[in-house]
């Protein structure tokens, strides 16, 4: 079995968990890892038994790698993927895919141009939890949905040091609503402040306005509780997703129409037949690269336009 040759660039807790799961998969040899930071990057090496490296460029240069995995603060995204990928290695990379929209659209262009996978890790997508949600949807089981409303709120993670709250959070919801209704909005209102830190964004609201449904997307770093949720509602239904925990709650709609002559049909409402929906609960992290390992041995199309799409919205700029 051919073992294919990682690296990971980025040893902070995103990276680090890059690195855990690359170790614990057969099909790949962790075979390098780069930060700046020594002290972490020794532990790692050690711990993980793999070189490391100070400088990414010598990495790359030194070591025939076939998959790298990017954890880099978003300023340096590009400059990172853009180098790599002229390398002809395949790139896993931490979304958001860049900082504009223009250094997005180059690396989705250079991955063609030099024919490597390149996949922003938008990592909800692989959330067993979302993948079923996704097959109850398609289904027509709740109908046609009309309505998204996502939350995603916590108190202030200090390791994000160069994105507001719409970047690192945000994104996340907008991207699995777009994924769920199979569009792209086609108004987008946003509201964001500076709360508690005040060089950056630490609220944010966006109402995603579809052709036939819409999407209130809330995030924050000032509630004091974390809360990863998405409620969706369908004209013959209801669900409640819980991220964290991978739990889902289907509520199907009892209701028969009575005509009226002097108004529409009045709907007359019974009480809902709810479903506890268990999942095979499963890491998204481990799933996600997995996932890429698959398209990189199987020779798979990978495209990460969806990454740019939400990358526009973020920006406001569709």
């Amino acid at each position: 079995m051919k073992k294919y040759k990682v690296g990971v660039i980025g040893a902070g807790n995103m990276g680090s968990n890059h690195i855990r799961v690359y170790s614990e998969i057969p099909e790949v040899d962790l075979v390098a890892i780069s930060d700046v930071n020594p002290e972490t990057l020794k532990d790692l090496a050690t711990e993980y038994i793999a070189n490391f490296y100070y400088n990414y460029i010598e990495m790359i240069k030194e070591e025939e790698l076939d998959i790298v995995s990017i954890c880099v603060p978003t300023n340096l995204h590009y400059e990172v993927a853009k180098n790599c990928i002229k390398n002809k290695i395949n790139v896993l990379l931490e979304k958001p895919i860049t900082s504009n929209i223009k250094e997005a659209k180059e690396l989705l262009e250079l991955s063609k141009e030099y024919k490597v996978k390149f996949l922003v890790g938008h990592i909800e997508r692989f959330n067993p939890a979302v993948t079923k949600v996704k097959e109850i949807i398609d289904s027509g089981k709740i109908g046609n949905i009309t309505a998204i409303i996502a939350r995603r709120v916590g108190i202030f993670p200090p390791q994000i040091q160069d994105a507001d709250v719409a970047v690192d959070l945000a994104i996340h919801d907008i991207d699995i609503a777009n994924y769920l209704l199979n569009s792209l909005p086609i108004e987008v209102t946003v509201n964001k402040k500076r709360n508690l830190i005040k060089k950056r964004n630490d609220s944010v609201e966006f109402f995603l306005k579809y052709i036939n449904a819409s999407a209130y997307i809330q995030a924050n770093w000032i509630t004091p509780v974390k809360i990863r949720k998405l409620n969706i509602t369908g004209e013959n239904g209801y669900l409640e997703l819980d991220y964290v925990n991978q739990k889902i709650e289907l509520y199907e709609s009892n209701y028969k129409k009575i005509k009226s002559r002097s108004f529409d049909d009045i709907l007359h409402f019974s009480e809902p037949d709810k479903t506890i929906i268990s999942v095979a609960r499963k890491e998204p992290l481990k799933e996600e690269i997995l996932y890429f390992i698959d398209c990189v041995k199987e020779n798979k199309i990978v495209d990460s336009s969806f990454a740019l799409d939400s990358l526009k919205i973020i920006l406001n700029n569709l």
